[in-house]
């Protein structure tokens, strides 16, 4: 199943989709009602699972539209077989809480909620499922106790649902194979199909291969003298007679601002700093002496990676801000073009529009990558 929530973690929901329909998924994963809706209205005919909670007056449209309803709850089982009673089929996935503590049932509460809606007619029940809270950490035995709790439940009904599901990305990298008593039918791939893991180590072990990078391109170039203050608050000035880039991207295109003062970005084969504060829509770069490499070879329109395969990485741009590398790519603006291209070797650069000032470069391809 194909986690492809939150505009596919930043890299374009339906392109994604498409690419992965020709690489054969059939079953989605959404957070939200309006992405399903949004799936379909694009033509995508396969199974998507809404992943969130419905509330009771959604349940029509998930009807009309032929998702899968996460059922959390009792109150949401109750709801789903009064719609469906009431003459409108529902597909239903019940979600059991282990331990994460976020949504689901409680592991006790799941046969009589399985039994209710089994026996509603009109409700088919698709699904037995569960999330893992610390399975990004290798030898978790949190994870483990999870595992075991969704196994007592599952053992008990893995011949009323259709598919058993647990395992997200990191699940897949740290816990191994599932017991033979659960024998589950999918994972739930998320941020392993944009390249990436939890933590660059987790990444290693499948040879993962970012599919995004983000650049930027110089809008001006300026030579200042030793102590000229730069940006906001004049946080940084210049130790010497400096070649200051600025770049077309900043805080309202998704470009942390905590990064300030820490980044680094690759232009011309050089990793040059950011300096002074990250803005909304622009940044500094400090290229060094004017008259030495790379400051006297930049020139306007050049474009600079922010993040990327040939460097820095999303993991460095989420350790400069505090955060994790999902939110790095959730987290690039809609105002960012999304250009999509075929596979090419870390060290090409970029192609981008001269008209643009910033750029999200992705590579969509049918590969086991």
């Amino acid at each position: 199943m194909a986690i492809i929530k939150a505009d596919a973690y930043g890299h374009g929901m339906l392109p994604v989709a498409r690419a992965l329909t020709t690489a054969g998924i059939r079953h989605f994963g959404v957070a939200r009602l309006a992405e399903g809706i949004r799936l379909r209205e694009h033509g995508h005919t396969a199974r998507i699972l809404v992943l969130g909670a419905p509330a009771p007056a959604q349940l029509p449209q998930y009807a009309e539209h032929d998702l899968d309803a996460t059922v959390p709850s009792p109150a949401v089982a109750a709801a789903v077989a009064k719609h469906a009673e009431a003459g409108a089929p529902l597909r239903v996935q019940v979600l059991v809480d282990t331990g994460m503590g976020r949504l689901g049932l409680a592991p006790e509460a799941a046969s009589e909620v399985l039994r209710r809606l089994r026996t509603t007619p009109g409700v088919t029940v698709a699904g037995l499922w569960t999330h893992f809270a610390t399975a990004d950490e290798p030898d978790s035995a949190f994870a483990q106790t999870q595992l075991e709790r969704f196994e007592a439940v599952a053992a008990k009904h893995a011949d009323d649902v259709q598919h058993i599901h647990a395992a997200n990305t990191g699940a897949l990298l740290t816990l191994g194979p599932a017991p033979a008593s659960v024998s589950p039918t999918l994972v739930r791939s998320g941020i392993a199909l944009y390249g990436l893991a939890a933590t660059p180590e987790l990444a290693a072990q499948l040879d993962l291969r970012p599919a995004m990078q983000l650049t930027a391109r110089v809008t001006q170039l300026k030579t200042v003298p030793a102590d000229t203050p730069i940006s906001y608050g004049a946080t940084w000035t210049a130790p010497h007679r400096t070649r200051i880039a600025t770049l077309g991207v900043g805080y309202g295109d998704g470009y942390p601002r905590l990064g300030s003062g820490r980044a680094s970005v690759r232009i011309r084969g050089y990793t040059r700093p950011v300096v002074g504060t990250i803005c909304m829509d622009m940044c500094m770069v400090d290229l060094g002496p004017p008259d030495r490499a790379p400051a006297a070879h930049v020139s306007r329109g050049d474009p600079a990676v922010l993040f990327g395969p040939s460097g820095p990485s999303v993991y460095e741009v989420a350790r400069w801000s505090e955060t994790i590398p999902y939110e790095i790519c959730c987290k690039v603006s809609p105002r960012v073009p999304r250009r999509y291209t075929a596979a090419r070797p870390p060290s090409e650069a970029p192609v981008v529009s001269p008209s643009e000032q910033h750029t999200t470069s992705l590579r969509l391809q049918d590969s086991p990558h």
